[in-house]
């Protein structure tokens, strides 16, 4: 299980900066630029990711939630993203210090709705590496709508391959 974790954390490091490193060669008036998703921009999808995978970290390391409060910050699209690098970082260095025990010991949490859940570690990293996986998907459509089609491959199987 420890091996599968581990890897899924180096994966999402991996993929979101080769998006990161996309957006940043965009011009930054199109990371604002209104198309239909999930988020209405860029920025808008970049900031749900960094603020999922920081209020995921603040949950596990029974710190105080305070992620809700990133819309409301005034970052730049590349504070957002130095955010994202940094919180995946810390992923991929947590989870190499977990032990498979770790992994399935019961997590008890309450959601943005305060509704109440209990389950295994190792089920919630993987939600998160996943959660993250799938905005990274709506934002090469954004970028596409926005006339880049300039993308690099971002699948699992194409990072094992490298």
């Amino acid at each position: 299980m420890k091996s599968l974790i581990i890897s899924y954390a180096s994966y999402n490091e991996w993929a979101n900066l080769q998006l990161i490193h996309v957006i940043q060669n965009t011009d930054t008036a199109k990371h604002h630029v209104t198309v239909e998703s999930s988020f209405p921009s860029i920025y808008a999808t970049l900031l749900h990711i960094l603020g999922a995978e920081t209020i995921w970290w603040q949950r596990l390391q029974d710190e105080p939630q305070t992620a809700w409060q990133l819309k409301d910050a005034g970052l730049s699209t590349s504070d957002v993203m130095n955010g994202i690098v940094r919180q995946d970082k810390l992923w991929v260095q947590w989870v190499n210090g977990l032990n498979d025990e770790q992994l399935e010991k019961l997590v008890v949490y309450k959601n943005s709705k305060k509704e109440y859940f209990e389950q295994p570690l190792w089920q919630i990293l993987l939600h998160i590496f996943n959660h993250s996986t799938y905005h990274r998907g709506q934002l090469v459509t954004m970028l596409r709508q926005l006339g880049i089609t300039a993308l690099p491959a971002t699948d699992y199987v194409h990072w094992v391959r490298l």
